[in-house]
This record gives structure tokens, sequence and C-alpha cells, in this order.
């Protein structure tokens, strides 16, 4: 009997010898094809040799396929989306003649979707794409195959990752969905499932699709990870974009670190906890825990907005380890030689005296160079001496990051430390509450002399702020409620038989939940009770 092609990696079996199994990769060739996909072994462009269904959403279908030409392995989408059209007997898409519009515009995003990727084929961490063409009335798009295996399944398989190599696998991805939204493609599909682990357990990102079938709302049914979908993707009107890529690929790093992903974004409104074994935290840095818990805020204005500042986030310690390293290597200056100079003319004790003043300016010269702008304290000259100022009384800074100044400006005036705190200014931050501490300096853990200055930077929250629910609200507390977000209100006042005196109709211009800049102002319509009845004119009287 003759061999046959495997429809999924397309090595050759003998059924005689084999049964229905490839020797190769296990696959049954018995099972049928998907009803709703293409025919096994349907040709594609006169090249592509359709295999078995991969996988299939609410945009298409994604085949195994063989490219004829090279003769390797390929995967081929299709754009397909079931809930407006069916496939006819000659295996084209026929979309309902009430639904053509709405499916030339999805595929129009398809066939630019597929452009922008391909744009990205030298990035080794994303699913490249070799071809792209039209038939079958819809849009193909070959991507090259490299055998993976799930991110759900690797960790399933062989237990939560540690930090290390989360961080070694993750930071590629990170800083390639940095690109890819700086060119306005985002994922919005990030998840254990479309994040692939290869042989050399590097990750590779797939799944990538048009955005109508990443949220909730569309006509076509929303394709979401219960816990790594954003909450604005449940959503038809709320933006999505880099933010959401975030918070999904963050949901999957804790899935990679614990083998849970958080709980379903809505869910999480009322209970924001994420919830961590005491041993898989223990284990964690401080600063990694930090940097994923802001890049899973379930509010957008309070989420990590962009990857850039969730790496720096990441890569908070790295940062800390180079300074703590720069005044390690003054401490590890080779030892002077304090032999004295023979036959000079002078006493000894005067050359003694003499070198120990040259020798401490020098030490002094060149800590200061390799301290850079920070300079050099006291503290620090003495620890380059074994003893001869290690008696010297100093304080360790605390680490005041994400905490709120109040709270540590009450703890110095009450004495628990002896230090000074000081604002160098206020920035807007997307990610650390307002009032809280982004940057302080000296860095927390370094030694400074008691009544040493902290100089701190206070995050003035985000600079777009989301307007809040008015209904049964009275002015008074509206008002307080928007100034303390930042806004300036200004009110208005208008008659109103169904709204109490002094409590809000509406806002102008703008609705409740929309984002708008810190200090904008808004004009709120007041209720001044109903309008007062008219007094009938009275009639002359002769």
């Amino acid at each position: 009997m003759a061999s046959k092609l495997c429809m999924n990696c397309f090595a050759s079996y003998r059924p005689e010898v084999d049964g229905s199994f490839c020797p190769e990769c296990s696959w049954d060739n018995s099972k049928p094809q998907v009803a709703e996909g293409l025919g096994l072994q349907t040709v594609l462009a006169s090249r592509y040799v359709v295999g078995r269904v991969r996988s299939m959403n609410s945009e298409g279908i994604t085949y195994m396929a063989l490219d004829r030409t090279t003769q390797k392995t390929v995967t081929v989408r299709e754009f397909f989306p079931r809930p407006l059209t069916s496939r006819r007997q000659d295996q084209a898409i026929a979309p309902r003649k009430e639904d053509q519009s709405l499916f030339d515009k999805y595929a129009d995003e398809f066939l630019e979707l597929s452009k922008g990727v391909s744009r990205l084929r030298e990035l080794s961490v994303i699913e490249s794409v070799l071809d792209i063409f039209e038939e079958n009335g819809t849009v193909y798009t070959v991507y090259r195959y490299t055998p993976t295996v799930s991110l759900r399944s690797y960790v399933n398989n062989n237990g939560h990752l540690g930090w290390n190599e989360v961080n070694r696998m993750f930071m590629p991805v990170l800083t390639a969905l940095g690109l890819i939204n700086s060119l306005g493609i985002s994922h919005l599909g990030i998840s254990p499932d479309t994040l692939r682990v290869t042989k050399e357990h590097n990750l590779i990102l797939t799944g990538f699709c048009i955005n109508a079938a990443r949220r909730a709302g569309s006509p076509i049914q929303a394709d979401l990870d219960p816990g790594c979908a954003a909450i604005e993707q449940y959503s038809s009107k709320a933006l999505c974009g880099e933010g959401s890529d975030v918070y999904s690929l963050a949901a999957s790093m804790l899935f990679a670190l614990t083998g849970h992903t958080p709980k379903e974004a809505p869910r999480r409104i009322d209970d924001p906890r994420l919830l961590i074994a005491k041993d898989v935290l223990k284990a964690l840095p401080p600063f990694a825990v930090t940097a994923i818990a802001n890049a899973l805020q379930v509010k957008q204005g309070q989420r990590t907005g962009s990857f850039e500042r969730f790496r720096s986030e990441l890569s908070a310690a790295p940062a800390l380890v180079e300074e703590i390293d720069q005044t390690d290597a003054i401490r590890r200056l080779p030892p002077i030689n304090m032999s004295l100079p023979q036959n000079r003319g002078l006493p000894p004790v005067v050359w003694l005296i003499g070198s120990c003043v040259v020798t401490l300016v020098a030490l002094i010269i060149v800590a200061s160079a390799w301290l850079g702008d920070r300079g050099m304290s006291f503290g620090d000259l003495g620890q380059l001496f074994d003893g001869t100022a290690a008696s010297q009384s100093v304080v360790e800074v605390p680490n005041m990051l994400n905490q709120s100044y109040d709270d540590w400006e009450k703890k110095i005036a009450d004495g628990e430390y002896e230090l000074q705190l000081k604002i160098s200014s206020r920035s807007f931050s997307s990610t650390i509450e307002e009032g809280n501490i982004i940057s302080q300096s000296p860095f927390a853990g370094e030694s400074v002399q008691p009544g040493s200055t902290i100089v701190v930077t206070v995050s003035k929250g985000a600079a777009t702020r989301v307007l809040p629910e008015f209904r049964g609200v009275s002015f008074a507390d509206l008002q307080e409620l928007l100034t303390s977000n930042g806004f300036v209100p200004v009110r208005e006042e208008e008659a109103s038989d169904d709204v109490d005196p002094g409590y809000v109709i509406r806002y102008v211009d703008h609705e409740v939940g929309d984002s708008l800049d810190y200090g904008s102002t808004i004009t709120v319509v007041v209720s001044a009770g109903p309008e007062p009845a008219s007094t009938p004119e009275s009639t002359p009287t002769e």
C-alpha cells in the first residue's frame, strides 16, 4: 500500500504498518476535518496543501499546511467570520447579503493587520508572516511554523517558573510588544495560549486577530481569555490599546510564576487582590511584585500604560545593583603603598603626615568621580578604610517608593527616622497613586548621616482622570469629588421637575466615564427645582 501524508506534520506514513497514527507526530489521521473548515488537501494559491484545523474562533480558522515550493510545514490563517458568513460547496466564503459591507470592512482590517505583522518578521519572538493572498472570496495569511507548546501546557506539565526564568523568557516579548504598539498594532489577545514555548524554552507570540474579535459588543463573538483580558475589552466603547496589552502580558507573567491567572477583570472591580501563595511570594523580588501589580490594576487610569514604563519598573533592581556595584568598586580599591620615601631631606614624621594628606585628597577625588552626581559623604569615606570610621553613627535609608508622602512626613516628624524630607518635584504618573512617592535620592538601603535630607518626587496621579457618576449626588458632594480629582467644576442651574434642587442633572458636553486631562473645566448642570407656576394675567373689569 502506498504511503500517505500526515495532515498535521506532512511526514509520510504507511497505514499498513502505522495504522492511522503518524510515527513522527502521533497525529491520528482518521480524525475527520472540522465541518466548517476547508477540505483536507485543498490547494490554496497553487502552492499550499491544507491539513488539519489547528485552531478557530469567530474571526477565522488556522490550518496546518504544506508549502509545496519549499516543502516546509506552515500555518495558514483563513479569514472566516462565521457569524457573518457561510461556506459554499465550492469552499468559497459567502457573506450574508445584509452583512456584506461589514464583512468587507473586517476583511480589510484583517488584511491590514497581516501586512502590519509582516513588517515584524525580523523579530524572533513574533510569529512571522510569509505570505498574504486573496482567494475563495476571502483573505489568507501564511505564517512560519515553529514546533511549540502553549505556555499553559508548559506550566501545567512542568510547574510554575522562577523569577529569573520568567524574566528571561518574557523580556524579549515585552520589548517586541513595545515596538508593535508604537506601529499602531495592538494584540489584545495575549494569554498563556497565544504565548508559546519553543524547544529552546523561548517564547513566541501568536494569535493576532482583528480588534472586533478581541472585545465585547461587536457583531462577532469576542474571543477573550477570562484571566488575561483587560476590563476595557468587555466594553464596546472604552478605548483599548497598549495598556490593554500590558495587562494581558502581566497576567500571563503571573500565570508563569504562580500557575494561576487573575480573576476575570469584571470580577476584580470589587476585589482587585492578586492571590499569590506565600512560598511563591517570598521567592519573588519585591520590585517584580510591584511592577506586575501596577500592570494589573483593573482601572485604566491607575494601570501601567506603556511597555516602556513596565520595563523600567521590572528593571528597577538591576539599576539599583549597578549603583551599589559602583560603590562597592570604591570599597575594593587596591591597597595604597604607604612605604615612606627615603633620603628626601625632611624628617620621616613630616613625610608621613604629608603622604597621609595627599592620599586622603586622592581618595576623595577618585571616590567623587566614581560616585558621580550623588557626591560623597563622610560615611562613604569612612567605609574606604577598615575600622577607622566604622564606629561613626549612620542611618540606613528606608524604601519610600510607592508609599504616601504624608505618611513618611509624619513618621519623620514623630522621630521614627533621623532624616529630613524634601519634595524636588511633583509629576504625573499613570501607575503611582496621587500623593505617593515616585522616586527618592539617596536610594533605599544606602547609609547616610543622621539628619540627612531625602529628596523625593511625588505623584500627581494620572494625567487624565475619569468623570465620576453624578446620579443622586448633590452638587456640593460632586464639587468636592471633582476638585479632589484635579478638575475645575463650574455650576449652571436649570429648572427640573424630576431632580431635587441642588442635585446634579448632567455634565455639559461630557458623559460619566469620559477621560479628561487633569485641570479640565467641567460644567455641571444643577437642578434649581421646578419652574414657578405662571400667574395668570388679571382681566380688567368695567
